[in-house]
């Protein structure tokens, strides 16, 4: 293309500006209302977002006290569902008692590993809910 690809007029009745070219497809004249139509869409979105955002935290500040408990658990749970099931290392190797294998099949079980991605989820959303509702 090589003029100015702003277009001028009605959608049925207009026509491609077609002047010499200067910056992003635009002439001089067009890339500056272009520029300024783009600063006010930004502008307008900034504060379409401040006012989402400040409805979110009004909506939501009441909950705060009982994400920070709910984060606590999921956090306590998720160290207990992780942790070694034997504390003592030298037990687990060779010929093993049968507790102790229990114990570990039990902890790379489906149902456990699916419950620690579940609280490595949750926790994940209690704690960018948490920060988006501190950051104001």
């Amino acid at each position: 293309m090589t003029g100015c690809r702003y277009w001028i007029g009605s959608d049925t009745k207009g026509h491609v500006c077609g002047a010499a070219v200067d910056r992003f497809g635009l002439c001089d004249k067009h890339f500056d209302i272009e520029l300024e139509r783009t600063k006010k869409r930004l502008a307008r979105e900034k504060a379409q977002h401040e006012a989402a955002e400040a409805r979110w935290r009004e909506r939501n500040a009441r909950k705060l006290p009982a994400w920070r408990v709910q984060l606590e658990a999921a956090e306590a749970e998720y160290a207990y569902r992780t942790a070694s099931p034997v504390a003592d290392r030298a037990a687990v190797g060779g010929s093993m008692h049968g507790s102790v294998v229990r114990a570990q099949r039990s902890h790379l079980s489906d149902t456990n590993v699916a419950r620690v991605a579940e609280l490595d989820r949750i926790m994940e959303r209690l704690r960018a809910d948490i920060e988006r509702m501190e950051r104001s």
